[in-house]
């Protein structure tokens, strides 16, 4: 089974997900999007990293007073970083439809862009550490 799904996350990031980034990216108005890249990268750095804290410390906090199954940290950290990119295709759909500021627009969306790639690394990165223990050994 672990090789199916190794198989298959590495068909989707190869071979999926590549042109859909793409499309996006080649569909983008990009002067508003390099108008705005500062706010662009502040709110989607800034705003997935709080998200990411935020979430999985609630989630691990949660467990570790019993209200919830008890997760490790590295659970946590891993569930925080899954669901903290948000998907504002509804959003944008609805900008589109009432025709919104051409700012607003490309700031909502190259957030959007650019939180996706902040959670899959953060994901990535937290799933290949070495060890679940919180606690440091002084032996």
């Amino acid at each position: 089974m672990e090789k199916i799904t190794s198989h298959f996350v590495n068909l989707f990031m190869i071979v999926l997900l590549p042109p859909i980034i793409f499309e996006s990216g080649f569909n983008m108005e990009k002067k508003p999007f390099i108008r705005n890249i500062g706010t662009v990268l502040t709110y989607s750095f800034v705003g997935t990293f709080i998200a990411i804290i935020f979430s999985s410390s609630m989630f691990y906090m949660t467990g570790s007073l019993g209200i919830t199954y008890e997760f490790t940290m590295k659970e946590s950290w891993s569930f925080g970083s899954l669901i903290s990119a948000t998907d504002p295709v509804a959003v944008l759909a609805i900008f589109k439809q009432m025709d919104a500021d051409e700012n607003l627009y490309a700031i909502v969306f190259g957030e959007s862009i650019f939180n996706d790639a902040i959670s899959i690394v953060m994901y990535k990165t937290i799933t290949n550490l070495g060890t679940d223990d919180t606690e440091v050994s002084t032996q």
